[in-house]
């Protein structure tokens, strides 16, 4: 299998029309979405709406590479084995997550998280991980308790910055 044989693209189309696909199916699903209309502005169409047109951009950048030569020849010369000290930090990352969420909260399993996967690719510096996941994590968790009402589970960091704030724990 060659870049100048044309049968060989066959599997780079596949795969661009199958994420095509799945992007209109989500895109689908998004639009029966109920909404009653206590929803102002965002209700729980946007982020699946989100979803639907990534998936739908990158479908299309798919099959627009595969239609000017594909990707996948560009794999035929690797003959590397897969780094599974990476596969497997990540899945020790998700691991973390799942098993520290429920006692630890959002902002510390996600911590966790981000501070495997970032050793899986290669990062060194853990103080400078820690830093900014913790950093990011609170974010996320703030935005998500303040701007869109929903509580993705208050762990020990979340209840002591809440109690810094003089805020009530929700």
């Amino acid at each position: 299998m060659s870049r100048d044989d044309p049968s060989s693209l066959w599997p780079d189309i596949w795969v661009g029309v199958f994420v095509l696909l799945l992007g209109a199916l989500a895109l689908w699903q998004a639009m029966v979405i109920p909404v009653t209309p206590l929803y102002g502005q965002v209700g729980p169409k946007a982020v699946p709406f989100v979803v639907a047109g990534g998936l739908i951009v990158l479908g299309g950048c798919l099959l627009f590479v595969a239609l000017r030569g594909g990707w996948s020849w560009a794999m035929e010369d690797i003959d590397e084995p897969p780094n599974m000290r990476a596969l497997m930090l990540m899945g020790a990352g998700l691991l973390a997550n799942l098993a520290l969420i429920g006692f630890f909260g959002f902002s510390l399993a996600a911590t966790a998280q981000f501070v495997l996967v970032a050793a899986a690719f290669g990062s060194r510096s853990i103080l400078r991980d820690l830093m900014l996941a913790l950093v990011l994590t609170l974010a996320v968790w703030f935005l998500f308790v303040e701007a869109l009402g929903v509580n993705i589970g208050a762990g020990l960091l979340e209840q002591g910055v809440l109690k810094l704030l003089g805020r009530e724990i929700p």
